[in-house]
């Protein structure tokens, strides 16, 4: 397998990650905003707002670095916001979480599997070419 080979297999990677990491935040961002009973606030688009540059980000494909470090910030700014959550996990899944916890802790877990996704669409096809 040449590099050449392996760059467009990890731009490939890259762009299906984000594709789907920008899909799951755009659901979450909508549902956060638009299920809640009563008024809602703006930022609950948030993760809307960042699955829309995600979905942007996964077309870049001829510039698999640009993707990749887009996609780690889109990541690190993801978790920025949602991170906080996390340890309301089990309240999450009791029921007992407002939505806008629900919100921050999902967005939270997709930026952690998008993290681990990015790292393995990058590394994997590299290895496989030694």
């Amino acid at each position: 397998m040449t590099m050449n080979t392996s760059m467009n297999d990890s731009a490939r990677g890259l762009g299906r990650v984000l594709l789907i990491m920008g899909a799951l935040l755009i659901v979450i961002g909508a549902a956060g905003y638009l299920l809640p009973e009563g008024r809602v606030h703006w930022t609950a688009l948030i993760p809307a707002i960042l699955g829309v540059l995600a979905v942007i980000l996964s077309r870049a494909v001829a510039w698999p670095m640009v993707a990749l470090v887009g996609g780690v910030l889109l990541c690190g700014v993801a978790l920025m916001g949602g991170g906080s959550a996390l340890p309301q996990l089990p309240g999450v899944l009791s029921g007992e979480a407002s939505a806008a916890t629900t919100s921050r802790a999902a967005t939270a877990l997709v930026a952690i599997g998008a993290l681990l996704g990015l790292a393995r669409a990058w590394f994997a096809p590299k290895r496989a070419a030694t």
